[in-house]
C-alpha cells in the first residue's frame, strides 16, 4: 500500500470512531429505544431535557422534552426498553445534592399486574421548595415563643417570688433587731457590773438563737431560686449574723477576764462557742451562696422523617465550679421522661450519671470549640441505646441542636433538628 492509502485509511478509521463516539454518549439508538410516559407536574425546579429519570434508584431513561401546557409543566420521559412501571408508582423530582442537577424519581408500588402503557399520563407529587421550608421554619419558630411564655408564666410565678423575698427580708429584720439589742447590751455593761450575770445569761440565749436563725436560712438557701434581689437580701441578712456574732464574742471575751461566778463563766464560754458556730455557718453559706449557678434552657425539635416535634425543658444546677445537677424532662406532652442527673467536670469536659430519658444511663459533655459542644449518653441498660446531640451557638444564648436519641437502633428515624434558648 502507498503512503497515501495508509493516511486515508487511517483517517477513515478515525472518522469512523468518532462518530461511533458521538453516537454512544448522546444515547442515539438505531434500534428500539423504548415508549414514552407523559408526567405533569405543576412547576419542576429547573428539570431540563436531558436530564435522568430513575426506577427505585436505577437509571432506566431521560427526560426528552419539558413544555408548558394547560394543566402546569409536561415532561416527556423516555423509558428503556423491557422497563415495567405499575401503575400506581410515584412519580417526583429529585436532585444530585444542593445544587446538583435534577431528574425524576420514580418510586415503585405493587404491582398488581398492571404496568404504564406507552404514552401514558401520569401526575407527579408535588417538590417542596425553599419557600415551603421556611414557613415550616417560622412555624417552628412559633411554637418556640409560645413555649418560652409558658416557661416564663411558670418559673416567673410572682407567689413563689413574693414569699421567697419575704422570707429573706424578715431573716433581715430579725438580724437587725439582734444588732440593735447586743449594742444596748454592750451599754448596760459598761453602766451596771452588778448586772453582769443575768446579762450573760441573756447572752447565751441570744447567742442560741442566732444558731437557730442560721440553720434556718441555711435550710432556705436550699431552696431559694437566682433571683438577684433575694441572693443580695440574703446576704445582707448572714453579713449582719457575722457582725453580730463578732459583736457578741467580743463581749462575752471581755467579760471573761472580769467574772468570778463559776456558772456565770461558764455561761460566758458556752456563749463564745455558740457565737463562733454562728459566725462559721454564716460564713459557710455566704461561700455557698456565691457558688450556686442556676440556668433554664428549652429546646424544640423537628424530625423531618417521622414529622413530629419534641419539646425538652432542663435547669442546670451549679452548686461549685465542679460539680452540677441536671433537673428536666424530654419529650414534654407526649410521653414525657425525666431528667434527674448529677455530674463534674468543667466547660472543655464533663460527665454525668443518673436518669437519662427516664432510665439509668452515663453521659459525657466536650466542648470541640468554643462554639460547639458534643454530647454522648449511653442509657437502658435492659435495651441499651446511645444517643448522640451536637448543638453549635448561632447567637447569646441561642443554638442550632441537632440530636439521636438512639443511634444504635433505626437512627434515621431518631434524628432531629432544631433550636434551644438558655436563658
Amino acid at each position: 500500500m502507498s503512503n497515501e492509502a495508509k493516511v486515508g485509511g487511517f483517517t477513515v478509521a478515525g472518522l469512523m470512531l468518532l462518530a461511533y463516539m458521538i453516537i454512544h454518549l448522546s444515547g442515539f439508538s438505531f434500534g428500539d429505544k423504548g415508549y414514552e410516559v407523559q408526567a405533569v407536574f405543576s412547576h419542576v425546579n429547573g428539570l431540563k431535557p436531558g436530564n435522568v429519570v430513575r426506577f427505585a434508584g436505577v437509571d432506566v431513561g431521560k427526560v426528552t422534552l419539558v413544555q408548558v401546557v394547560p394543566e402546569g409543566i409536561r415532561a416527556t420521559l423516555e423509558i428503556g426498553k423491557g422497563v415495567q412501571i405499575p401503575e400506581s408508582s410515584r412519580f417526583s423530582i429529585g436532585a444530585d445534592g444542593l445544587l446538583g442537577e435534577k431528574y425524576i424519581e420514580i418510586t415503585p408500588a405493587e404491582t398488581n399486574g398492571r404496568f404504564l402503557a406507552p404514552n401514558s399520563v401520569v401526575y407527579g407529587v408535588e417538590p417542596q421548595g425553599l419557600d415551603t421550608l421556611i414557613a415550616s421554619a417560622d412555624s417552628v419558630l412559633g411554637d418556640v415563643q409560645k413555649l418560652v411564655r409558658s416557661l416564663n408564666d411558670i418559673l416567673g410565678d410572682e407567689k413563689v417570688k413574693a414569699s421567697l423575698k419575704d422570707s429573706a427580708i424578715n431573716a433581715k429584720a430579725i438580724t437587725e433587731n439582734l444588732s440593735l439589742m447586743s449594742a444596748a447590751m454592750a451599754r448596760m455593761a459598761m453602766n451596771n457590773e452588778a448586772d453582769v450575770a443575768a446579762m450573760v445569761q441573756n447572752l447565751k440565749g441570744m447567742a442560741v438563737s442566732l444558731n437557730s436563725v442560721s440553720q434556718r436560712i441555711d435550710k432556705m438557701v436550699a431552696s431559694v431560686d437566682n433571683d438577684g434581689q433575694t441572693a443580695s437580701d440574703l446576704r445582707e441578712a448572714l453579713a449582719n449574723i457575722r457582725i453580730t456574732s463578732a459583736r457578741v464574742e467580743k463581749m462575752a471575751a471581755a467579760l471573761e477576764g472580769v467574772v468570778t461566778d463559776p456558772k456565770t463563766a461558764s455561761n460566758i464560754k458556752e456563749t463564745l462557742k455558740n457565737a463562733r458556730d454562728a459566725s462559721e455557718k454564716a460564713n459557710k453559706m455566704l461561700s455557698k451562696l456565691d457558688s450556686i449557678k442556676v440556668q433554664p434552657s428549652v429546646d424544640v425539635l423537628y424530625n423531618f422523617d417521622s414529622g413530629k416535634y419534641k419539646t425538652n425543658a432542663d435547669v442546670r444546677i451549679a452548686t461549685s465550679p465542679q460539680d452540677f445537677a441536671i433537673i428536666g424532662a424530654s419529650n414534654i406532652g407526649d410521653s414525657t421522661k425525666a431528667n434527674l442527673q448529677i455530674g463534674r467536670g468543667n466547660e472543655r469536659f464533663a460527665t454525668r450519671a443518673g436518669l437519662i430519658d427516664g432510665k439509668a444511663g452515663l453521659g459525657i459533655d466536650s466542648d470541640v470549640t468554643s462554639q460547639l459542644r458534643l454530647s454522648v449518653d449511653v442509657y437502658d441498660p435492659n435495651d441499651l441505646r446511645v444517643k448522640f446531640r451536637t448543638q453549635y451557638q448561632v447567637a447569646p444564648d441561642t443554638y442550632f441542636v441537632g440530636e439521636n436519641d438512639s443511634l444504635n437502633k433505626n437512627a434515621g428515624r431518631n434524628t432531629y433538628f432544631g433550636v434551644k434558648r438558655s436563658f
